[in-house]
C-alpha cells in the first residue's frame, strides 16, 4: 500500500433554495440536470425508470475532475436524502445530499467525503475545498434561477465561460 492510500478530506456546504423539497427532488437526476446545468454531460448506463433511482449508474468526464467517473446512486429517499458513490482511477467520493424543509424554501446540505487512491488523488484533494465552495455557489444560483423562471441560467451570466470551457469535455455535437 502506498503512502497516498487512505488520504481523505470531507467538504460540506449548505445552500438555500427557494422551493420545497418536492419541487427540487426531480431535478437531482442525471437526466434532469440537463434542464438546469448548462455544462452537464453524462452517459446513463443503467436505470429502470429512465431517471435517477436506487442503483442508477452513469458516467461523466470533466477534465478538472480527473479521468472519467462512474457514479452509482447508493441511497434514494425522495425529497429527503440522496447518496452517490463516485469513482475514478485517482479517488473515491462518497457524496451525500440532504434536503431540509424550512419556513421559506429548503436548506440543502451537500457533503463529499473524498478518499485519494494515489498521487493524483492527493493533488485533487489539495484544491478541493475552494473548488467545492465555488462550484456549489454556482449550482445554488443555477438551481434557484431554474426553479424561479423555468429557464437555465447561462454560464456567461455567472462569469464562468472561460473556466467552463476548460472544465467541460462534451460528447455532444452541434
Amino acid at each position: 500500500m502506498s503512502e497516498s492510500n487512505g488520504k481523505r478530506i470531507t467538504v460540506s456546504v449548505d445552500m438555500h433554495i427557494n422551493a420545497t423539497p418536492k419541487e427540487i427532488w426531480p431535478l437531482l437526476c442525471p437526466v434532469r440536470e440537463y434542464d438546469w446545468i448548462e455544462v452537464w454531460d453524462c452517459e446513463v448506463l443503467h436505470t429502470e425508470s429512465g431517471f435517477n433511482e436506487l442503483g442508477c449508474v452513469f458516467q461523466t468526464h470533466f477534465p478538472t475532475e480527473g479521468d472519467s467517473e462512474t457514479w452509482v446512486t447508493s441511497r434514494f429517499e425522495p425529497a429527503t436524502r440522496l447518496e452517490f458513490v463516485r469513482t475514478n482511477s485517482s479517488r473515491v467520493i462518497y457524496y451525500v445530499v440532504t434536503l431540509h424543509p424550512e419556513e421559506k424554501g429548503t436548506r440543502m446540505t451537500w457533503t463529499q467525503h473524498v478518499t485519494a487512491l494515489n498521487e493524483d488523488g492527493i493533488k485533487y484533494i489539495k484544491d478541493k475545498p475552494q473548488y467545492f465552495a465555488t462550484n456549489m455557489g454556482n449550482l445554488e444560483a443555477m438551481l434557484n434561477h431554474y426553479l424561479e423562471t423555468g429557464e437555465m441560467l447561462k454560464a456567461e451570466n455567472l462569469g464562468l465561460v472561460g473556466r467552463i470551457k476548460s472544465h467541460v469535455y462534451s460528447r455532444k455535437t452541434g
